[in-house]
């Protein structure tokens, strides 16, 4: 990320600017004493303007870090704040966590919508974080309709992750990725039968992807090796005459794989469908899945079969969403099949 420090934003209707020591007596009427508008947040109200000094201290002192970031949220009608929106930022994932309050007088009003979507804009546009994510006590369903206003997406509930007063409470997560902000470049695939000089690069895609399936697995699962898999493939497919796509991207490297074997006139197996983690998501799946249907047409198959491990839950999401229906399943794997029509 390219730190900028607290800069000024500005929107439509707000200054987002530093905090300054005189701001003080408004934070502490506005928000900061306010036992309501306080409650989700992680702090006790304030009891004195002297312990909101000290917070706005805070605050001040960090802003000699070009990697801090805490802005007052002040409208332009005014120069006083009426709340805060700050960042945790975690420079080893280019992430920035965001937290932030506002007087009840101003809520449901569009001030915290609008400061948040401004500070999405600058995390994304100038400083080129990778991710930016808030969480929300799921008691304050507001806060999270703020957060899905502004884009950000929900990925689950941590459970009891925050402790006030011996309470412990869930938090609500929502995330943006620099890739949903300004949407996925587009990867240009070609599906082509499988050839021989392509036997190095598919011992790399099987590498990073069989890396990647692992993380499922559990302990006991034996990884076949690489070898051994590669050859199987190129046995079946010269031998005995066995259909295998190739997905190929602009540079002409193998990016993902599908195999088949033929077992009857009308039954056909899929065999090692891996698509590169870092290609994920480009729908090259569905394209390799969708040569093996129309090679499987014209010779007249009928089913199409599967099976995988129990713990792939990748692919527990993927065939079903393509029309593939569970036959029968174990405690290790599951077959799923699917009928042309």
């Amino acid at each position: 990320m390219t730190d900028k420090g607290t800069t000024v934003l500005e929107t439509e209707r707000l200054i987002l600017r530093r905090f300054k020591m005189s701001d003080a007596e408004a934070m502490f009427r506005n928000l900061y004493s306010d036992v309501d508008a306080m409650r989700f947040l992680p702090w006790e109200p304030h009891t004195t303007v002297s312990e909101t000094e000290a917070h706005l201290a805070g605050y001040i002192a960090g802003y000699e870090r070009q990697d801090f970031y805490a802005w007052a949220i002040v409208p332009k009608n005014s120069d006083k704040p009426i709340g805060f929106i700050d960042t945790a930022v975690d420079s080893t994932i280019n992430a920035i966590k965001v937290d932030y309050g506002i007087g009840k007088p101003w809520w449901h009003k569009g001030f915290t919508s609008s400061a948040l979507s401004e500070l999405i804009r600058f995390s994304f546009e100038e400083i080129e974080a990778n991710r930016v994510y808030a969480t929300h006590d799921p008691r304050n369903p507001n806060s999270g309709k703020v957060m899905e206003k502004c884009g950000m997406k929900y990925e689950g509930t941590l459970r009891q992750t925050r402790c006030r007063k011996g309470e412990y409470s869930d938090r609500a997560m929502y995330a943006l990725l620099a890739e949903d902000y300004f949407g996925k470049p587009e990867i240009k695939i070609s599906i082509v039968p499988y050839a021989h000089k392509y036997h190095d690069d598919m011992l790399f895609c099987f590498l990073s992807a069989k890396d990647a399936i692992g993380r499922y697995a559990p302990k006991q699962w034996s990884r076949p090796t690489l070898k051994d898999d590669l050859l199987e493939i190129e046995e079946n497919y010269t031998e005995r005459g066995d259909v295998f796509y190739l997905a190929i991207d602009e540079r002409d490297r193998v990016v993902g794989m599908i195999g088949t074997q033929t077992v009857s006139p009308t039954d056909l197996w899929l065999k090692r469908l891996f698509i590169k983690p870092e290609v994920k998501c480009h729908g090259i799946g569905s394209k390799l899945l969708s040569s093996v249907e129309n090679y499987a047409a014209e010779k007249g198959v009928t089913t199409i079969h599967t099976r995988f491990a129990y713990w792939y839950r990748e692919a527990a999401v993927f065939y079903p969403a393509k029309g593939f229906v569970e036959a029968e399943s174990n405690e290790h794997l599951r077959h799923m099949v699917k009928r042309l029509e």
